[in-house]
């Protein structure tokens, strides 16, 4: 089994040799902050058109492909200036308090992130295109499952999880409502679910059965859906990074889920950390050639007071600081 503790380490160990360009990352590091309003109107545009074209498929409309692509240009095109420029935005609980819109939010959500690990893959503009797309629909399926079994918080039963598990062949339906869809939208839809050691479904497919954007939705699905912040089963992104880390080999691509780990990383913006000084901060933006040492926005001291007024601390020029673990923002 593949342990996140040796993947990180190699990472780390990769990066180290790298001299981080400091001046760049505090320009970067404001630049982010000045472009946050920005990435905010996009990522709840992103929200709000895929919930429109979604009802309309809920109510038997036949729509045009053409918006389903609109949504996936434009969060390329932003991705493509920085590809953490989203991530922030996903890991804020405060934007997840309607609990109808879950479904929305996990396809943009998983878009997002599909769409960096199709860049950390050096996929071309079309293919990025494609894979946005592609995603944003990978669970319309859903839209025919009862609301009550969605939201059910107890587990299922084996009749209920039966009926979830035909998604994939219902998403297949709707799919046919769409004129001009994304290319790889049918494998997508259909395939997400699949395991490269044949124990998915529909199918039970294996290895190269299965199409490589639908191995890439496959881990990022996973990842989205138990670290998406709502009321009820979730966990930090840490320990979203270690279920899918423990699932390499077995269920999903060893290849893609090192490129995955290469740029979500163990502390993505958003996520809460104990340093070593006994300090609790929130990560505010990724040094890419270190990804493990972030910069990080400290609220509480050592001593367990909060701050009047947080500051900032940079661990890429911090050697003697470091992270002890991640934090649940309930603890707080």
């Amino acid at each position: 089994m593949v342990k996140l503790s040796d993947i990180l380490r190699k990472t780390k160990e990769e990066k180290s040799a790298e001299k981080p360009e400091f001046l760049t990352e505090v320009i970067k590091a404001k630049k982010d902050e000045e472009d946050f309003p920005e990435n905010q109107k996009i990522y709840g545009d992103a929200i709000s058109d895929l919930k429109n074209l979604m009802n309309d498929l809920r109510e038997g409309k036949t729509i045009e492909g053409t918006r389903v692509t609109s949504i996936a240009e434009k969060i390329v095109q932003r991705l493509k200036l920085s590809k953490y420029m989203f991530l922030s935005l996903i890991n804020e609980p405060s934007l997840y308090e309607k609990k109808e819109n879950y479904l929305f939010q996990h396809c943009v959500n998983t878009a997002i992130l599909a769409a960096n690990l199709g860049l950390a893959q050096g996929f071309s503009q079309i293919e990025l295109a494609d894979l946005c797309a592609s995603s944003l629909l990978h669970d319309i399926g859903i839209l025919k499952i009862p609301e009550e079994i969605i939201f059910k918080p107890s587990k299922l039963t084996k009749e209920e999880f039966d009926l979830i598990k035909k998604h994939p062949a219902y998403g297949l339906e709707l799919l046919d409502l769409i004129n001009a869809p994304p290319d790889s939208a049918a494998e997508v839809i259909y395939q997400h679910h699949e395991r490269i050691d044949g124990t998915g479904y529909p199918e039970g497919k294996k290895g190269e059965e299965i199409s490589e954007f639908a191995k890439i939705v496959s881990i990022i699905e996973v990842y989205e859906a138990v670290t998406h912040p709502r009321p009820y089963h979730r966990v930090i992104p840490y320990e979203g990074v270690k279920m899918v880390v423990q699932e390499a080999r077995t269920s999903f691509e060893p290849k893609l889920v090192k490129a995955f780990l290469n740029y979500i990383t163990a502390y993505p913006p958003g996520s809460y950390v104990l340093l070593n000084s006994n300090e609790i901060g929130k990560v505010v933006s990724i040094n890419e050639n270190l990804p493990m040492r972030p910069v990080i926005e400290v609220f509480i001291n050592g001593g367990g007071k909060r701050l009047e007024k947080p500051r900032r601390i940079d661990l890429a020029k911090s050697p003697v600081l470091s992270i002890s673990k991640a934090l649940d923002e309930s603890y707080l």
